[in-house]
C-alpha cells in the first residue's frame, strides 16, 4: 500500500483509495486574511494543517505569522502533528520552530531545496515532504526516518513517484512503501492517541461540570 501524504487528487485510475474518516484542519496562508471558524477539540483530527508562510499570498507576512502561531499552539495543546507550507520563507518558519520549540512533529510538505536547506530543516528536527519536482541531492541525502511522499496536485500515480524515488536512493520500491508505512505510523498514531485522549478528559470534564450543576 502506498501512503500518499499530501494529495489533491484522491481518486486517480487504476488507484485504490482508503479513507478512514480521520481529518486535518488548518487555515492556508492564501486564506490567512479571511475569517475563520476554530475547532474547540481535536476531534477527529489527525493533524493540523496545511498551515504556514507565503511570500505571495495576499495576507501581509505579520498577518501570517499571527494566524501560524496560532495554530501551532493548538497542536501543541492536542498534540497534534503539524502540516506545513512554505515559499520563501524558510528562514522565519525555522525561527518560530526555534522559538517555540514544539514537542510535536512538524512536516515540511512539498519539498524542492537544496541539500543545505534540507540540512537546516533535518538539523531543526523537521520531517520533510518530497513530491514529483524536487532536488535529487536533496532527496537522497533526506534520512528514511525524515522522509514522506506526495503528488500534492499532479494528477500521476503515486506509484511513479515511489518507482523513482526508490531508484535515485538504490533501493526496491517494496522497500520504500514498507519504509513509508512506518514512517506514516510513527509520525501520527502516537499523537492521534493522544488528541484521543484529549477529546475524553474535556468530554468527562464537561460531564462532571453538567452532573454539579444538576445537583445544585
Amino acid at each position: 500500500m502506498y501512503i500518499d501524504f499530501h494529495t489533491h487528487h484522491p481518486a486517480r485510475g487504476g488507484e485504490r483509495v482508503i479513507l478512514d474518516g480521520r481529518d486535518t484542519w488548518g487555515i492556508h496562508p492564501w486564506q490567512a486574511h479571511l475569517p475563520h471558524t476554530l475547532p474547540h477539540g481535536p476531534g477527529t483530527l489527525l493533524a493540523i494543517g496545511e498551515c504556514g508562510l507565503d511570500t505571495h499570498a495576499p495576507a501581509p507576512m505579520p498577518t501570517q505569522t499571527d494566524v501560524l502561531r496560532a495554530q501551532l499552539r493548538m497542536a501543541e495543546e492536542w498534540r497534534l502533528p503539524v502540516i506545513l507550507h512554505c515559499v520563501k520563507c524558510l528562514d522565519t518558519l525555522l525561527a518560530l520552530h526555534k522559538a517555540m520549540r514544539p514537542s510535536v512533529p512538524w512536516i515540511l510538505h512539498g519539498f524542492r531545496g537544496k541539500p543545505q536547506q534540507l540540512r537546516s530543516l533535518l538539523d531543526a528536527g523537521v520531517h520533510v515532504s518530497f513530491g514529483f519536482r524536487f532536488n535529487p541531492e536533496s532527496l537522497v541525502a533526506c534520512p528514511t526516518e525524515r522522509l514522506l511522499l506526495e503528488t500534492d496536485e499532479d494528477t500521476r500515480p503515486v506509484g511513479l513517484l515511489y518507482q523513482e524515488v526508490a531508484r535515485l536512493r538504490g533501493v526496491s520500491t517494496e522497500s520504500l512503501e514498507a519504509d513509508m508505512q512506518e514512517q506514516f505510523q510513527r509520525l501520527f498514531a502516537r499523537h492521534d492517541r493522544h488528541a484521543q485522549a484529549h477529546q475524553q478528559d474535556n468530554s468527562g470534564d464537561r460531564q462532571s461540570k453538567k452532573e454539579r450543576a444538576h445537583e445544585e
